[in-house]
């Protein structure tokens, strides 16, 4: 029988078939406890990992005898036998020598020292061939191996520990192992042991560990933050930042504005490797973050920390895989784009070579429906994302910080343009090079659409390459000035009128110049079209005009740009300054033409402007990706308040635009009240920037819905500064109303010819300070008008186009040139340090709309004080609070809607947009 194992180790079965006599162990009690306290004390025993299903592991080593589990561990029974089947060594299993046949010294196989098996078991129950290394020899003679007549294996699947007998121990009391024993696994030191003890736990007792160790390092908090986050971001994720970085610097060096090289072969098969690998490192970061379930354990103490971690491990992946999208498509168009960016002009700066062809804008295109899922989810996992606690370095953090906001407007983008295909094909000049007039307008001197448009240029998109933008004087071409060749242009423009319906246009010899004659920019834009290819002879596609506003806008998001060779830097305080200095100042312009090596003063005076416009883009091509961001903002906010406006014959494009921004176009509608008050300084001075505008408008609604409109315009004319032309103010005013509305009075409207006073000797009667006694127009002394520009059919020109105050009433013109809107216009003339106020009245009958609903359309480039009063019509709104029913703002451009709401005997006048 086999003797069944204590809570300690197993004992061995004495083999019957040796005389008692000869056993030690047998003799005396006292004696085998002494061996089995020495045994003990030299057992080890390490669970294996895995089950070694009756093989000896090869790798195992052991010091001393294998200790089993005790009974407590195992139940009633032992575990099954690790050794192999009855099938596999015959029909019995092998039998371990007897102490007779191995004598008082471990058998062969055994070292002395080491007290270590050495040996296999032959899986056929043979001996192995004599002097085989690893395996005892049987006595000579013996064919098989010893047989035990005593000993017994149990019945296959009986859940025992087979009991092989033991031989007797050498000296000091160690005994060889039976072949059939499986050796223990070796332990490991170090982190190797730890990590390998770790891996043999069940999940519920890492688990435990996991908890036990947060709490004994709760006391210190930033522990773990340095430690969890150290290890789960920052030793993950450097291996795929440091990937990304090369693949940056795979197109460093080379020319610093040479745009080919980002489509060199070398470079891109680089920075794709590079990419690829950055790819999969974020893939492992994802995977390891979302799938250990001791990270989701430590989620619950640092919630935040791994939220962001694993929000950044998806969009590392996300972001690589768009990378590995657009430089694949980067490799394939290099054989096309490089030699076309090596050679972006071909000599002629308004004809570039295409960048793209068809087959590659629709790659393009359909790369960008690859990776807007891809940017879409980026988005998502960026949403309350914190980077505070996490082992990123400064410029790491920096680099997070400026793109994590671009990820929401990306998203939308890409929204939005994958429906755009064709209107971006036709803007980009895929199948054709497109021409768009571009013009810079001087809000220091004001027309209709926002400023004088004294320069242009034009700027060619050609297969999505875009032509530098170089501007030129107007002047040069439509004027004559002395010491100035004239252009043949001029003799196009000369003697040339304003078209119907602007027939009250004064000045003569209509070009481009002036062409931005109508409030409505679509109107004005294919006037000033029509005006250029008439002048120049060169279709265009559509027209861009901006005034300095809008650079400031841009220089809100670039910062500071520096001339280098003006030695000036601009800001957004500055800008319009300089430009007015090296425009219009003859201490500039010379600097200008010795700078530029230009004595054509008309060419020169210009030129500072084309440096800061070329700076200016260049800056905005570099920008990084957050203050991209606030730039494409700056431009949306520029668009709505008309400070950039565009115009296209496309018309799904202007569709387009004014679905993304604003057309500024005039509202023709009937269905609410409204007014666009429209000014032209045509003046030939910077006076505007020192006119300030208020409108002031009392509304007083009748019961059946009709509005009577009782308008003051107060024009503020303080000369502060240079106006590099006449001082005398004179301002073309437009009232646009309704085409249902009813003039019923007016004041403060010059009537042309009908002289009322001037300066002292000037030829008139002099002015006195309240100049009509009414307080309409009131100026500090002394009074001087001067000469000013002549006008068509002028009746001062006799004395020497000095034109003095006129008797002023009602508005002069009531033929509108506008379609859809009346207007009431006509002449302000504002002596410098005076102040003008015109007053209007109008009738509008009810439009049938509830409630009432009243449009303010705003001018480019003028920031106007309103007040609004509105009085309901009696017992409608009477408990209604006197500032329920008013509005005080500024307009800057935008076009404002107001609504009467009322509830019950209460109403508010409220701002709708």
């Amino acid at each position: 029988m086999v003797e069944p194992p204590n809570n300690r180790f197993f004992k061995r079965p004495i083999p019957t078939n040796q005389p008692q006599q000869n056993n030690p162990i047998s003799q005396q009690g006292t004696q085998r406890d002494a061996i089995a306290q020495s045994e003990t004390a030299n057992i080890s025993f390490i669970r294996p990992s895995q089950p070694l299903n009756g093989q000896i592991n090869p790798q195992a080593s052991l010091s001393g005898l294998p200790q089993g589990p005790s009974s407590s561990q195992w139940g009633q029974q032992p575990p099954p036998p690790q050794g192999p089947s009855s099938s596999q060594w015959g029909q019995q299993p092998p039998q371990g020598p007897s102490s007779s046949q191995w004598g008082q010294q471990p058998g062969p196989g055994f070292s002395q020292q080491q007290q270590q098996p050495n040996y296999q078991p032959s899986p056929g129950g043979q001996w192995p061939p004599a002097g085989q290394q690893g395996y005892p020899q049987p006595p000579q003679g013996a064919q098989s191996y010893p047989q035990s007549s005593q000993t017994q294996w149990p019945p296959n699947g009986q859940q025992m520990v087979p009991q092989p007998p033991f031989p007797p121990t050498n000296g000091n009391g160690a005994r060889p192992l039976s072949p059939s024993m499986p050796a223990p696994i070796q332990k490991k030191k170090g982190l190797a042991g730890m990590r390998q003890r770790y891996s043999q736990l069940s999940t519920r007792r890492k688990a435990l560990l996991i908890v036990l160790l947060i709490a004994i390092l709760l006391p210190s908090f930033s522990i773990i933050i340095e430690g969890i986050s150290g290890l789960l971001l920052y030793n993950h994720v450097r291996s795929g930042i440091a990937h990304l970085k090369a693949a940056q610097n795979a197109f460093s060096g080379g020319e610093k504005d040479d745009a080919s090289k980002y489509f060199d072969p070398t470079r891109l098969k680089q920075a794709q490797s590079e990419i690829n690998a950055a790819h999969d490192d974020f893939v492992s970061v994802r995977d390891d973050l979302d799938q250990d379930a001791g990270i989701g354990l430590v989620g619950l103490f640092l919630p935040s920390q791994i939220k962001a971690a694993r929000a950044l491990g998806h969009i590392g992946v996300d972001a690589t895989e768009a990378g590995q999208i657009f430089i694949k498509t980067a490799i394939n168009q290099g054989p096309t784009l490089q030699p076309a960016l090596k050679n972006p002009l071909g000599g002629d700066e308004l004809a570039p070579k295409p960048y793209l062809t068809q087959a590659g804008f629709k790659e393009i295109m359909s790369d960008l429906d690859a990776i807007a899922p891809l940017v879409h989810d980026m988005n998502i996992q960026s949403q309350g994302v914190s980077l505070s606690g996490l082992p990123l370095s400064s410029d790491q953090q920096k680099q997070l910080q400026s793109i994590l906001p671009i990820l929401p407007v990306l998203d939308n983008a890409l929204g939005q343009i994958r429906g755009m295909s064709d209107e971006l094909s036709w803007i980009l000049g895929i199948d054709q090079q497109r021409t768009f007039l571009v013009e810079p307008m001087d809000r220091a001197e004001l027309r209709a659409t926002g400023g004088f448009t004294g320069q242009f240029g034009e700027l060619a998109l050609s297969g999505g390459h875009m032509s530098p933008l170089k501007l030129k004087n107007i002047g040069q071409f439509e004027e004559v000035h002395p010491n100035v060749p004239i252009d043949p242009v001029f003799y196009k423009v000369s003697g040339q009128t304003a078209p119907d319906p602007f027939t009250w246009w004064p000045i003569g010899n209509f070009g481009l110049r002036d062409a931005n004659v109508s409030a409505d920019f679509p109107t004005s834009a294919k006037i000033m079209m029509d005006r250029y290819t008439y002048d120049f002879d060169r279709p265009l596609d559509g027209i861009i005009i901006f005034t300095p506003t809008l650079i400031k806008h841009v220089l809100h998001a670039t910062g500071p740009i520096t001339i280098d060779q003006y030695n000036e830097t601009i800001t957004e305080q500055n800008l319009e300054d300089r430009l007015h200095y090296y425009q219009l100042n003859n201490d500039g312009i010379r600097k200008a033409e010795l700078i530029e090596h230009e004595e054509n003063t008309e060419i020169a005076r210009k030129l500072f402007t084309q440096r800061v416009t070329q700076t200016l883009m260049k800056t905005v091509q570099k920008l990084p990706p957050d203050k991209l961001v606030a730039l494409g903002n700056e431009m949306l906010v520029a668009m709505k308040e008309k400070d950039l406006q565009a115009y296209f014959t496309n018309p799904q494009v202007e569709a387009l635009l004014g679905k993304f921004g604003s057309t500024a176009s005039m509202d023709r509608s009937n269905n609410h009240d409204g007014l666009f008050l429209v000014q032209t300084n045509l003046s030939a001075n910077k006076a505007s920037q020192f006119t300030t505008t208020s409108i002031q408008d009392s509304i007083t609604l009748d019961d059946k819905g009709g509005a009577t409109h009782n308008v003051q315009l107060t024009l503020d004319y303080q000369k502060k500064g240079d106006v590099y032309g006449p001082d005398t103010y004179h301002d073309y005013i437009r009232f646009y109303t309704p085409t249902t509305s009813k003039l019923l009075d007016g004041n403060g409207f010059s009537e042309r010819g009908r002289a009322f006073c001037a300066g002292a000797g000037e030829g008139y009667k002099v002015c006195k300070p309240d100049v009509f006694g009414d307080g309409s127009l009131v100026c500090q002394p002394p009074i001087k008008l001067g000469y000013a520009t002549s006008t068509i059919n002028d009746p001062y020109v006799s004395n020497d186009n000095i034109h003095p105050v006129e008797v002023t009433g009602p508005p002069t013109n009531k033929v509108s040139d506008e379609e859809g809107r009346n207007m009431y216009a006509g002449w302000a003339i504002i002596p410098a340090n005076c102040t003008l106020k015109m007053t209007l009245s109008w009738y509008v009958p009810p439009s049938g709309q509830q409630p009432y609903t009243f449009l303010m359309q705003n001018q480019a480039s003028i920031t106007a004080q309103v007040d609004l009063t509105v009085k309901p019509a009696a017992g409608t709104c009477g408990a209604s609070k006197p500032e329920d029913l008013h509005y005080k703002g500024t307009t800057n451009g935008q076009d404002t809607t107001f609504v009467l709401n009322q509830q019950g005997s209460s109403c508010s006048f409220q701002l709708k947009n």
